[in-house]
């Protein structure tokens, strides 16, 4: 998959996950994801609970 949108950071270094993001990855409020460097580009999962 290829690029879907981009935001911009904060005074306060937050950012919104997008709509598309969302929608593609399954989450909502209250649920919550990792960021993971790979090869150089960041990674963002859904965090499966266990």
């Amino acid at each position: 998959m290829g690029r879907l949108t981009d935001t911009k950071i904060s005074e306060k270094n937050l950012t919104t996950i997008p709509k598309p993001v969302r929608n593609f990855l399954d989450v909502g409020a209250g649920d919550r994801v990792e960021w993971h460097v790979e090869d150089g580009q960041i990674m963002v999962k859904k965090l499966v609970s266990e």
